[in-house]
């Protein structure tokens, strides 16, 4: 298989020129988390991702595209194999990367995605179901509390570029009461002159008031092509894992998703 069988054609792109706000907005509305730039030729000048646009203040809103994108770590071209393509994005932890033809012209986006809903309907089709959550997921979890600041989740968010957390009800007990993403905080409005200054009007909110609750959960013993599944109907990166208490025990991301489905054969 090539990577065109993961292939997007008709992913939203940007142009360098573009206003920062536009590509906010469209980020906002269409709950994307990378947008690729480019340009005239269609050549793939850059990408913009959401925790870049998290970064713009309403003093910017004359920015444009070009002075917040990165240069993209990945770009394939159109018949490269499937699966060695899919270990090079796990490699540099990379959930969409931009295709180009022979001529060197985007033509979509290869995504996680994809990889798993093709990944979903051959492993049905062959009956497969050992792998289950527990085997794949991550046990030292990150989480925040519902009293935390909202500024506090959002500069760890900038900093070190993390999607997103598991909301638990206390230490203790680290009931999984919700959770809050990037998305979260993009869809609400938290921007950095918000939440940067120490006199900003939002500077108070605490995690509860952006959180999304309840969050979607799965058991230790949830297979994997289910929790594919609930991922792909929801449009969610991660789902934490919960025991018969609620209690938060790991987590599953598309990363843990796609690796298992290479390192178990489930796709080939």
């Amino acid at each position: 298989m090539r990577i065109k069988h993961i292939l997007d054609i008709h992913y939203p792109t940007l142009h360098p020129n573009d206003l920062l706000t536009h590509a906010r907005a469209l980020m906002r509305e269409l709950a994307l988390t990378l947008m690729p730039v480019v340009d005239s030729d269609k050549r793939v000048v850059g990408i913009l991702k959401r925790v870049h646009v998290l970064r713009l203040t309403s003093t910017r809103s004359n920015a444009l595209v070009k002075d917040l994108m990165d240069d993209p770590n990945i770009v394939f071209k159109v018949n490269e194999d499937l699966i060695t393509s899919v270990k090079v994005m796990l490699e540099f932890d990379e959930w969409y990367v931009p295709v180009v033809d022979s001529s060197g012209r985007y033509v979509g986006i290869a995504s996680l995605d994809n990889f798993m809903s093709i990944s979903l309907s051959r492993s049905r089709e062959r009956n497969i179901s050992k792998v289950v959550a527990k085997d794949i997921m991550t046990r030292e979890v990150k989480f925040v509390l519902p009293e935390d600041r909202v500024s506090k989740v959002w500069r760890n968010i900038i900093v070190y570029r993390i999607s997103g957390y598991p909301v638990v009800n206390n230490h203790k007990e680290l009931k999984v009461i919700g959770i809050i993403t990037q998305h979260d905080l993009l869809k609400r409005g938290y921007t950095r002159i918000e939440l940067e200054s120490e006199s900003g009007p939002k500077k108070g909110t605490k995690v509860r008031d952006a959180m999304t609750t309840p969050a979607l959960t799965v058991s230790p013993n949830t297979e994997l092509l289910d929790i594919i599944e609930v991922m792909l109907d929801k449009k969610i990166g991660r789902v934490p894992v919960v025991n018969d208490k609620s209690k938060l025990i790991g987590i599953v991301d598309r990363y843990d998703v796609s690796k298992a489905l290479i390192n178990y054969g489930l796709i080939k």
